[in-house]
């Protein structure tokens, strides 16, 4: 059973969502082929200058992506993700070219680089959560030389083989997240930034803010679904809906403050400095934990009927709910609690 939400509401006073954008006519949201995905992201990615928005147009742009198909939003979110990365070394992207940006180094697993005559590079290694693989036509990937050091690299990887077998769960496949072997040679020429540029840039940290934004995006997406689930809600069902909406507009202030924070820079009463780290940290947790509340309360909310008819419903809590287990709740913990950082 397919429910149709009404048409977009602001959901929050505080924290009005952007409304989601038009997907092509008959998209077959939850099993679309490649072509009918290139189309669709080529689409909702047109009409802007991805790598010269500001922080906060960035983050309503994301907003907006999360809130109208969440595993298109995680694929959209990594093309932006690559060009900007690619401005900020001064570089071009290829004209036309869908972008991601593989990076994952999940189970010791990565790609090592060993310099060959003439200035070329012999890669191998396995990607893992390499999403978009069979449908990108190229990845911004940092490979690893032997000294520890690493290079970042636009890479061609339309024809790279990808094993799709070790994706066990329902959860985002329409991301087409895989598995990537990578055994060729490139050219010094597809090197983009310096040595360890990816890690070291000032836009690293920063850059999980729009992750982050996409997941609230799509938090307000499985809102819309719910809503549509419940127009007239039992007092119980209203309490839930109510939390929801809190949560919502928690996750959304978050991330906006945080992108305004981004786009005024350095204080120079301050002495000019910020814990970017510290900083994108602290987005990233508070907008996790304010999702993944939302989430559990989407659960009680659909019940088994709307988790297992609802199509929507169905797709939506746990693509969302895989999407932002990117991010490690103990790990970001333990880092926001170091004392040097109490400031």
């Amino acid at each position: 059973m397919t429910r149709t939400p009404p048409e977009p509401a602001l959901l929050t006073q505080t924290q009005p969502i952007p409304a989601p954008a038009g997907l092509p006519a008959g998209y077959p949201r939850h099993a679309p082929d490649v072509s009918q995905q290139r189309d669709a992201l080529q689409r909702l990615l047109a009409g802007r200058a991805w790598s010269a928005r500001s922080w906060s147009e960035l983050i309503e742009d994301l907003l907006g992506l999360g809130r109208t198909d969440i595993p298109l939003a995680r694929l959209a979110e990594g093309h932006v993700d690559a060009l900007r990365i690619l401005a900020q070394a001064d570089r071009r992207p290829h004209p036309r070219a869908l972008y991601g940006v593989w990076a994952s180094r999940s189970q010791q697993t990565g790609i090592r680089a060993v310099p060959e005559l003439g200035g070329r590079l012999r890669l191998e290694g396995v990607l893992r959560f390499a999403s978009g693989a069979g449908l990108l036509d190229r990845a911004l990937v940092p490979v690893w030389l032997d000294d520890g050091k690493h290079l970042l690299l636009d890479l061609d990887v339309a024809g790279l083989p990808v094993d799709a077998g070790g994706w066990h769960t329902g959860a985002m496949t329409a991301s087409r997240t895989h598995q990537v072997r990578v055994d060729v040679d490139v050219s010094a020429d597809d090197q983009v930034g310096d040595v360890d540029f990816y890690l070291q840039r000032p836009g690293f940290f920063p850059g999980g803010v729009g992750v982050a934004a996409c997941w609230v995006g799509g938090a307000a997406r499985v809102l819309d679904l719910v809503h549509a689930l419940h127009p007239q809600p039992s007092p119980a069902q209203q309490i839930r809906l109510g939390r929801m909406r809190i949560d919502l507009s928690v996750a959304a202030a978050t991330v906006r403050s945080t992108a305004a924070l981004l786009d005024r820079g350095p204080d120079p009463r301050a002495g000019g400095e910020v814990d970017w780290h510290a900083l994108s940290t602290e987005a990233r947790a508070g907008a996790a934990e304010a999702v993944r509340r939302l989430i559990g309360d989407s659960r009680l909310l659909s019940g088994p009927a709307g988790l297992a008819m609802d199509e929507g419903l169905a797709h939506a809590v746990p693509d969302l709910e895989l999407y932002v287990l990117q991010q490690n709740s103990d790990g970001d913990a333990f880092a926001l609690g170091d004392p040097r950082r109490r400031r």
